[in-house]
């Protein structure tokens, strides 16, 4: 969980818009999801109030009113908050609207019946969280099951090594994110970075056995227009699953499917990824 000089530092209310006058409660409102988002339990009104510097009884009342939209869900147990199921419904609506589950869906359900490898798509929310926003299974016997909406650290696993790759985190940043990830096995830091350059040239990530024993995850991010990371695409499945040819050759369908839908979801105004060898004989 981030430290309140660290939420501070990272959620400071903005003061700079292009145009009118910002509404302060509804930029107050942001700010409080934002925070939610990057914590990794439930938090109560006080320790939201105290890390934005609100007045508490206004965050309280925004809370409230939030948890009444159901897009904060309130846990009576320890008086605190979570971020709720309205957004999701948002945010699969979002979805929609802009084309990535028309788009990302059928890809899933391709890698996964190819691979026979469960395969999902994270959503990057904020600077330090990504969240499960859609999935597909593979008729193997041995299933590795999540929730829509779950969410992890940044830089966890080979999505991580893909986040970091892009994201254009400042080394030490990296570094404070990366030892608050709790794994079985992980691997030391300056390792770390340097699987994250590898990612970033190879267009793909592996973690073995790091964030979970016995577990292998194989990712590919989606870059924005700006070539930041916006979504990953990450098969997951048992070690013993992925022999080092079986895996190489997951991560290229991967990396090749990834960077269609990046080009599709950008248009022709952005200057899209070269094709590999392998997408030039589709």
């Amino acid at each position: 969980m981030l430290t309140d000089d660290q939420d501070r530092e990272s959620f400071t209310l903005s003061t700079t818009f292009n145009a009118g006058k910002p509404v302060g409660a509804v930029v107050s409102a942001f700010a409080i999801l934002r925070h939610l988002a990057a914590q990794e339990g439930a938090v109560s009104s006080a320790q939201v109030a105290r890390a934005l510097g609100l007045n508490p009884s206004t965050c309280f009342n925004i809370l409230k009113t939030l948890a009444a939209e159901r897009v904060v869900q309130f846990e009576e147990v320890g008086k605190a908050y979570r971020l709720g199921a309205g957004l999701l419904e948002l945010a699969g609506s979002a979805l929609d609207q802009v084309g990535y589950t028309r788009l990302l869906h059928p890809e899933l359900e391709r890698l996964a019946a190819v691979w026979q490898t469960p395969m999902t798509a994270w959503l990057r929310v904020s600077d330090h969280r990504v969240m499960l926003v859609d999935q597909a299974v593979s008729s193997s016997a041995i299933q590795i099951h999540m929730r829509i909406g779950h969410r992890l650290p940044l830089l966890v696993g080979a999505l991580g090594r893909c986040m970091a790759a892009h994201a254009g985190l400042p080394v030490e940043e990296m570094r404070r994110q990366y030892a608050a990830v709790r794994q079985d096995n992980p691997p030391p830091f300056e390792q770390f970075l340097a699987e994250v350059e590898e990612a970033r040239t190879a267009g793909y990530a592996v973690d073995r056995d790091g964030f979970t024993r016995g577990v292998t995850t194989v990712s590919s991010p989606i870059l924005d227009d700006e070539g930041r990371p916006f979504l990953a695409l990450s098969a997951v499945g048992l070690t013993a699953q992925f022999s080092d040819e079986r895996t190489a050759a997951m991560a290229a369908d991967l990396r090749d499917t990834t960077r269609r839908i990046g080009r599709l979801l950008a248009g022709p105004g952005r200057a899209a990824a070269p094709l590999s060898p392998r997408e030039t004989t589709r």
